[in-house]
């Protein structure tokens, strides 16, 4: 049993919970570990042969801001509503490449 985060309406118990992620950033990662090239040197001499650390090249991604535990029917809606936004960008995208005063 739980509480929707979003209509605030009590699910009963049984009924699984669905998590919707409700706001994202941009993150830039930065690298971790050493350089695969400065990791270098005879094997099996000086080193213990324990865990290696592995590189990490880090790169670009998106955080998690704010995630909801909802109902299955607050879920479905959020679904419906993220793909209404998602082809509203794509219409609204400027198409490039293609010009219109072909004549």
């Amino acid at each position: 049993m739980f509480r929707c985060e979003l209509c605030q309406a009590v699910v009963p118990a049984g009924v699984r919970t669905s998590r919707v992620i409700l706001v994202t950033r941009s993150k830039t990662y930065v690298e971790r570990g050493r350089q695969p090239m400065e990791r270098g040197g005879p094997r099996g001499r000086g080193r213990s042969s324990g865990g290696k650390s592995k590189f990490d090249k880090g790169g670009e991604g998106s955080e998690i801001v704010r995630e909801a535990a909802v109902c299955p029917k607050c879920a479905a809606q959020h679904e419906q509503d993220e793909e209404i936004k998602q082809q509203q960008l794509i219409n609204s995208s400027p198409e490039t490449g293609e010009s219109d005063s072909e004549s």
